[in-house]
């Protein structure tokens, strides 16, 4: 582990403490790109594995707080600190993970009984954790709308599919043409093509 991520381990012991059960936090390392510790794991992550996705530039300090989904469906607010030493060279993110699904659970049926607004703004936050799970989850909301599965994709479906995913800005991801490639067995320079074809349409 990075030395300078050591002072960081207390501070994620005492919030986990602080908030048990309902709190992970995840501290990652930037210089291996590895989850360097997690205390009171919630999510199938455990320390050495991978950081998912890749930060680019940081421009915030801090990120969020956002929400996003687990692994298995529980609904999780999170916020992310990026930490920096005293060169301003950052080295680690400290990932706070609220598990806030009997809250909202208990917030709908609130807001159902008081009869309150349905009004939703759709805010969509990227950063490293969560990019394949928003493509997913952009797939799936195209297969539900066509009644369609990916087994049983045919070619003019999958172009519908890659059109649908540009219109929603997926494709502005970094490493995404080739994760949808893989997701639906297609080569990255067919989706190449077809966005070239549609954009000249």
């Amino acid at each position: 582990m990075n030395k300078k991520l050591k002072p960081y381990i207390t501070l994620a012991d005492a919030l986990t403490s602080l908030f048990h059960p309902s709190v992970e936090v995840v501290l990652h390392d930037l210089k291996s790109k590895k989850v360097a510790y997690i205390s009171n794991a919630f999510s199938s992550r455990r320390a050495g594995d991978k950081m998912i996705g890749a930060m680019g530039s940081f421009k915030k300090n801090l990120i969020g707080p956002y929400e996003k989904k687990g692994s298995d469906g529980r609904v999780i607010k999170a916020i992310t600190l990026l930490l920096r030493d005293e060169n301003e060279d950052a080295f680690g993110m400290l990932c706070i993970n609220y598990d806030i699904s009997l809250a909202k659970g208990l917030y709908e049926n609130l807001k159902e009984f008081l009869n309150l607004s349905k009004n939703k703004e759709d805010v969509e936050v990227f950063v490293s954790q969560d990019w394949e799970n928003h493509i997913d989850k952009s797939i799936d909301e195209f297969l539900k709308e066509k009644n369609l599965t990916l087994m049983s994709f045919k070619k003019d479906e999958k172009q519908e599919l890659v059109n649908y995913l540009q219109s929603a800005g997926i494709f502005t991801i970094r490493n995404s043409t080739n994760y949808v490639s893989k997701k639906i067995n297609i080569s990255r320079a067919t989706i190449y093509n077809w966005l070239k074809k549609e954009k000249s349409s």
